[in-house]
């Protein structure tokens, strides 16, 4: 999963593994907390990966690795209602969102998400 996150994020070094991880992990507790499973599915995979690099930029648009991920200059971030508005990778001010941002990527992908989710009784 790490690999696959920092591909997508364009990340070549080591230096935000430790970051990346804890999203990793995050991503995937809300994941088996929405679907009330106890595994992640391998057919989630990419949907959680996807997840996972929507949560990072979303979340940490001032870390000048992520920020250059995301392109040029002027760039716009949309996840749920929440969105980001930034220029290179300097962060130029940028406040980090809050938490609930994790929260608004699962619900933007609850239509994946859907047919894995178990009812709870």
């Amino acid at each position: 999963m790490l690999q696959i996150v920092k591909l997508r994020l364009g990340l070549a070094d080591d230096k935000n593994d430790a970051l990346v991880t804890s999203y990793i992990a995050e991503i995937g507790r809300r994941i088996r907390h929405y679907c009330n499973i106890t595994a992640i599915p391998d057919d989630l995979l990419y949907v959680w990966a996807s997840m996972v690099v929507d949560a990072v930029r979303v979340d940490l648009p001032n870390v000048d690795e992520i920020a250059d991920s995301v392109g040029g200059g002027g760039t716009n971030i949309k996840v749920g209602d929440t969105s980001v508005s930034g220029g290179s990778g300097s962060g130029g001010g940028l406040a980090n969102t809050a938490k609930s941002v994790i929260d608004k990527v699962v619900f933007d992908y609850r239509a994946d998400l859907h047919r894995y989710r178990r009812l709870v009784w």
